[in-house]
């Protein structure tokens, strides 16, 4: 090579080698990457450590102690860096820096120290090459009077694990309040308890459980918790509760169980849990609880289901709900059973000379009367045709009760066809309602026969 650089040939020389050396420091403390270092190594390199007896020459005593830091050098952070760079000859640079490395917090090791480096790149076929390096930590923490321990160096790296140890607090205290935010906000209650042999204890819950009971905490934590569950559960549902939590006996062990609650304005809720162990140690077992309000969905499907068995235009219960007691079978074991068979008379003339919404209100009437005295045993099977069910009343108390529906339709000027069928022992739906429809359709045929024209 010769002398014959122009002034930004030097400057981009000194450049690079600045630009090298931040890349050694880097791959070396942030990345572990020893390889990356020793692919730019000059075959004459001199290394000298921090460490005393730190020394070698030659690409490969040097390379070979650089492969031997792998996996030793814990990941670092590094900040405040300087570096300057001077051309010692026109093929050779010099370049000195100094920085502040700092352990990552990960590594659960806490140091902070001031590091300088120092290198030579000399310049091979265009190519740099790294022909020194030179590791020292300047000791100026060290006042005139310290003998033999850098006291000042000890108490900054203290002083940058506190920092490392607030900024961690500062986090978990973040990450908490996120937590207790979202375990605070979510639509279902959370608690936990300690199952002991003593029984249980109630150790946490959200707000949740605050708003579904209507009490507050520290009325909750008076409740008595001993069985797992508070007084507010319903006595009935308590059994199936209790049996849930007695087949829990591992850690991940889990069991839904649905039970309904009083809170303290005596509304009862209707919840869905779900209670899994979460830990088991000497203190005992933590079972946590989650439990969803489904009360809204209970009524939902009660209203499902009352839509499906309810008669849209009388409100009495329909021909599925009908056909589903039918399926029931026989009721051998009842010692009673009365069924009557109402259909109104002349509908038919009705519809077609007053029209249909006039036959309509005539059926809603009749039903009406039904209901008055057989509430909620009562089916509309068709359009103007009515079955009573009844499983509680004595013989004669269901046969005063037809006649009484009789009586009420003839001072409402609704005429009726009726058949009763009662049986005080081998009960059998079927064959009863085939009775009572045989007598129905006698009575009907009496009806028109009296009044001399056909049926209506």
């Amino acid at each position: 090579m010769n002398g014959d650089f122009t002034v930004n040939e030097r400057e981009e020389r000194k450049k690079i080698a600045i630009d090298l050396t931040r890349y050694m420091v880097h791959e070396h403390y942030c990345n572990n990457n020893e390889e990356a270092l020793i692919a730019l190594f000059d075959d004459t390199i001199i290394w000298i450590g921090a460490g005393e007896g730190e020394y070698a020459s030659g690409a490969a005593d040097v390379g070979k102690i650089f492969r031997c830091f792998s996996g030793k050098v814990p990941r670092c952070l590094i900040s405040d860096e300087r570096y300057e760079a001077v051309e010692i000859t026109p093929d050779v640079c010099l370049c000195t820096g100094s920085m502040d490395i700092s352990t990552d917090p990960s590594e659960k090791i806490y140091l902070q120290v001031r590091q300088r480096i120092t290198t030579i790149f000399r310049w091979v076929r265009e190519k740099a090459r790294c022909c020194h390096i030179h590791i020292s930590n300047p000791y100026t923490e060290m006042e005139k009077e310290e003998l033999g321990f850098p006291k000042k160096m000890a108490r900054r790296s203290y002083e940058y694990m506190q920092q490392c140890i607030t900024e961690q607090k500062r986090k978990i205290e973040a990450q908490t309040a996120e937590l207790v935010s979202i375990y605070n906000t979510v639509p279902c209650v959370i608690l936990r308890l300690l199952d002991t042999a003593e029984g249980c204890r109630l150790l946490s819950f959200n707000r949740a459980l605050e708003q579904m009971t209507g009490r507050g905490e520290d009325a909750i934590r008076a409740l008595c918790w001993r069985r797992g569950f508070c007084g507010d559960v319903l006595p009935e549902d308590a059994p199936g509760l209790e049996e849930a939590l007695s087949e829990l006996k591992k850690v991940g062990d889990s069991r839904p169980a649905d039970y309904r609650v009083r809170n303290r304005f005596g509304k009862i809720l209707h919840l869905s849990s779900v209670n899994t162990v979460i830990s088991n140690d000497d203190q005992g077992r933590i079972i946590q609880r989650i439990a969803f309000d489904i009360s809204r969905r209970k009524e939902w499907e009660s209203a499902l289901k009352r839509m499906s068995f309810e008669d849209s235009l009388t409100g009495v219960f329909n021909r599925n709900k009908f056909n589903r007691e039918m399926e029931a079978g026989q009721d051998e074991a009842s010692t009673r059973l009365g069924l009557a068979y109402f259909d109104l008379n002349g509908l038919k003339e009705i519809n077609d000379n007053l029209g249909h919404s006039v036959g309509d209100a005539l059926i809603c009437r009749a039903a009406r009367h039904i209901s008055r005295i057989f509430d909620g045993k009562v089916y509309r099977i068709g359009g103007d045709e009515f079955v009573v069910v009844d499983r509680e009343s004595d013989e004669e108390s269901f046969r005063t009760a037809v006649a009484a529906v009789c009586d009420c339709m003839a001072r409402d000027d609704i005429s009726i066809a009726v058949g009763v069928s009662w049986r005080s022992s081998r009960c059998d739906m079927k064959a009863q309602f085939d009775e009572a429809d045989k007598l129905m359709y006698g009575s009907k045929a009496a009806f028109y026969d009296a009044r001399g024209r056909k049926r209506g």
